[in-house]
This record gives C-alpha cells, structure tokens and sequence, in this order.
C-alpha cells in the first residue's frame, strides 16, 4: 500500500476484490452482498479510509435484536445496548433496535446492516435465522454447544460461588436458591455455581424456592417451610425477585437481615432503592455491550482463513455487599412462621 492516504485501491487489495465492488460497497450502491458490504466498510473503516460523511452511520449498523421488554430484564437489556452504542460511536457504527420477529417475518435486511447482537433470553430460538443472513451475530445470553456465534456473558458459575462464600463465611448453613425459572441458563449457571461453593462447607445445605411471579413468594415460601425448610439465606435469581422476597418476608414479620439474609443478582436500580438496600452481583452489563461490538468489528476485519473460531467471553462481576446480609443468627422467627405455614395447608 502506498504512503499516505488510502485509496479504494488499497482496500480492495487488502480485501482481495475488485475495484469496482469496493467502490459500489462503498457507496451504498446496490449489486453487493450485505456480508461483503460490511467487510468492506470495516476495512476501509480500519484502514483509515474516509468514507462520504453523508453515509458513515446509515452504510453500518448492527441490529440490537431484543425480544422480552418486561421491567426485570428491560433494564438489563438496556444497559447492554448503551455500552454497544457507546463503542459502536467509537468504531463507526450505529445501534438500532428491532424485536426479534423482524428476523421470523420475512423482512429483508437493509444493505447497511452489518451485524447482529442477539439481546434475547433464549437465543436457540433465533440464532438459525440470525445465521442465515450471512452476517456476523454475536449473542449476550448462552448459545446451543458447539454453536458457531460468538458469546459474551457474565461470568455466572463464579458469581453464584462467590455468594456461596461469602454466606458461609457469615456463618450460614441452611440457603435456599429463589428463582422463577432456571430455563435461561445464566440463572442455571448461577444456581449450579452457588451449589458447587456450598460444597466448601460439607454441613451446608441449600434448596431451591420457585418463585410464581403471578401467585408470589408467600406460598411456596411457606410450603417449603411447611416440609421443613429452615433457611438463614436465601440467594434469588435476579433483584427483581429479590426485591419481592424482601417485602414478603417483612410482611410474615421476618426481618431481613437479623432473621435471614438476602442476596440479589445484577445490581438494578432497585436494588439501592429497596430497605433494607440488597447486597447483590454487580455484572457488568455495559461493558458486555461494548464487547459485543467489537467482536462483530473483528469479524468484519477478518474473514475467510483469517477468522477465528466462535467464542465465549465471559464477564467477570462483583459482589456489591449491603444491609441485606448479616451474620447468621438463630431461628427465633420459626416456630411463628410454622404455625403460619400450617393453618395454610
């Protein structure tokens, strides 16, 4: 490549095209792929090419496909795709939004598309369609074994044994997992994690509460006190079930911590919002997003006997400790609740 700045020629080499199709991918003309239009604009992008300024953000979007917009897991998804616009700014790309259906509908992409980040709680569901376009797709929950997508997650297994560890180490024995489904696998990860540090301590126990999000915590709450359940902690599967978990106990008049210990997952706005404050798992949501974008960017810049294998990133996150957890202390609460449990048989 020649000394200074770069030509479509330069790209074209780089690439291993024609001219005449670096030119057309470039200026948004039809006759190219969108699979090659998007390789080709992240190279020149790369190799410092200036692009027209009236295409830059229209000619490279990744689609943000979101399917689920319920309260719990629209913040979630919302904090990932902040992080994804924020990078996709830096790299040259813009962010749009679409729900899942678009891929099922038979709508054909738009030529400027260039990737795909599947923001969905059961990807299986959608990751053959996402394929099927050609393009780049990278996935913010657990993909299907062996499945050729990349994957970018928290690090769920770690974060449900650095609970365990650190309720053992107040001294709790008796746990219980709260959770509504364990289907999404982060939310079986976690409870498998949680299990495998409990292990550390051979005379610790831990179930698991379902949590019926139209009937609430009270009644499998009780049921399984009811059968014997006598927990000192419970660890619920997100902050929205754990913010539920911490009114219902109050209302039973188990005070939270003295009594029994609450522990959330993924440091929502609720959690600091709630009394007692959650001690919860801080995952680093915004910084997934931004490492979506740029797996998709390293697939556009290297491709054919270049590319990599699909992989799995894995966030690591951190336990923000709060007034919800104390030391463990004895069953005074019990024999009450007991009672309870049983006029409710």
């Amino acid at each position: 490549m020649a000394l200074g700045r770069p030509t479509i020629q330069d790209v074209a080499d780089r690439l291993g095209l024609s001219k005449f199709s670096v030119s057309r991918a470039l200026s948004g003309k039809p006759g190219v792929g969108a699979a090659t239009r998007a390789r080709v604009l992240q190279v020149a992008h790369s190799m410092g090419y200036r692009l027209n300024p009236d295409l830059p953000q229209a000619s490279r979007q990744i689609l943000f496909i979101r399917q689920e917009l319920d309260p719990v897991s629209g913040e979630l998804w919302l904090n990932m795709m902040h992080g994804a616009e924020q990078e996709a700014q830096k790299l040259g790309f813009s962010i749009v939004p679409r729900q899942a259906q678009y891929l099922g509908d038979g709508s054909r992409l738009d030529s400027a598309v260039v990737g795909l980040i599947l923001a969905v709680p059961r990807p299986p569901e959608l990751t053959a369609l996402a394929l099927r376009t050609g393009l780049p797709v990278v996935c913010a929950s657990y993909v299907g074994p062996l499945e050729r997508i990349d994957q970018v997650v928290g690090a769920d297994w770690e974060a449900g044994f650095a609970v365990a560890r650190l309720l053992l180490g107040l001294g709790h024995r008796n746990m219980a997992f709260v959770h509504g489904s364990t289907t999404p696998l982060g939310r079986a990860e976690r409870f498998r994690g949680f299990r495998d540090g409990l292990l550390e301590a051979g005379d610790a126990t831990v179930e698991d509460i379902i949590f019926n999000e139209a009937g609430g915590f009270r009644d499998p709450f009780l049921a399984w006190i009811r059968d014997g359940g006598e927990p000192t902690a419970l660890f619920c599967a997100h902050d929205g079930i754990a913010v539920n978990v911490v009114s219902e106990l109050l209302r039973m008049g188990i005070r939270v911590p003295e009594d029994v210990s609450v522990v959330g997952f993924n440091n929502f706005a609720s959690a600091s919002q709630v009394s007692p404050r959650l001690t919860t798992v801080h995952t680093p949501q915004v910084e997934i997003g931004a490492a979506m974008v740029r797996c998709i960017a390293d697939r556009l810049t290297r491709t054919g006997s270049q590319a990599p294998p699909p992989v799995r990133l894995a966030y690591v996150a951190e336990i923000i400790q709060r007034e919800s957890t104390a030391p463990a202390s004895p069953k005074t609460w019990l024999a009450q609740t007991r009672r309870v449990a049983a006029r409710k048989a």
